[in-house]
């Protein structure tokens, strides 16, 4: 008797457990339009909604930026759209001529995407003297409706950087104009395919074109042999070749 009352306990529990797991984890309303929303990490991992670029040193004609975006919802078993605008009263890009944007989707059977905008450097001279913006914002579409973070802000310019501190004065490098250290930085790149281990030091130690490089232990100070070997000796020969007034102002590389 009193192992059939346990017994009725025990089901009697079992069934409740089961309706309130039931009540407490609905079922997700696959009927409801699913939603995007932007996810820029920062070099930190923190979540950004603005990102400021300047050319600088890079000899590149433009600069691709890919702005996370994900899906709230469920997968589908197609590619679906989703749409961004520029916000007019903040933004002073034109597109075209500052920036582009490639076809924004989310692919077939993904939770996630990309913003993929393109910022171009040659068709506006006023870059040089000045930073440009565009804001950008998720907009409503048949797939999506947007939320939470639903815009975010490129700041850009190729401002001319001045004579950086780690750049020699005199008895290394010829006189600095902007121009000769973005040759400089064509052939450091190059080193990456034949030196990768101390290439990838010295990127960890000054960062992508040397932004985070000071006169004191700064490249020609700790590395002067390697990029006197890797990078002037060849750099030299190109000015001899193709412009020999820097030439001839260009310190020989092999006397020190």
């Amino acid at each position: 008797m009193m192992k059939t009352i346990h017994t009725l306990i025990f089901f009697t529990g079992m069934l409740l457990c089961m309706a309130c797991g039931e009540e407490d984890y609905p079922l997700y309303d696959t009927t409801q339009q699913d939603a995007v929303f932007i996810e820029y990490k920062n070099a930190n991992e923190e979540i950004v909604d603005t990102l400021d670029y300047e050319f600088g040193f890079n000899i590149a004609t433009e600069y691709k930026v890919m702005i996370p975006v994900r899906v709230m919802g469920l997968p589908a078993d197609r590619e679906r759209s989703f749409e961004v605008a520029p916000v007019a009263a903040e933004t002073d890009m034109v597109e075209n001529v500052h920036y582009s944007i490639e076809p924004t989707v989310i692919a077939a059977n993904s939770v996630q995407g990309n913003i993929v905008v393109h910022l171009l450097r040659g068709n506006d001279a006023t870059i040089q003297e000045k930073q440009f913006t565009l804001k950008l914002q998720l907009k409503n579409t048949e797939d999506f409706r947007p939320v939470g973070q639903t815009t975010f802000r490129l700041r850009f310019s190729d401002i001319h950087p001045e004579r950086p501190d780690w750049w020699p004065a005199t008895y290394v490098m010829p006189p600095y104009t902007y121009e000769i250290a973005q040759e400089f930085f064509k052939y450091f790149y190059m080193v990456e395919e034949v030196q990768p281990s101390t290439f990838k030091t010295m990127i960890d130690k000054y960062g992508d074109y040397f932004v985070k490089a000071q006169s004191l232990q700064g490249p020609f100070a700790m590395y002067s042999s390697f990029l006197a070997k890797f990078v002037l000796i060849p750099l030299r020969e190109y000015y001899r070749v193709n412009d020999p007034e820097i030439y001839d102002v260009f310190p020989n590389p092999t006397l020190y």
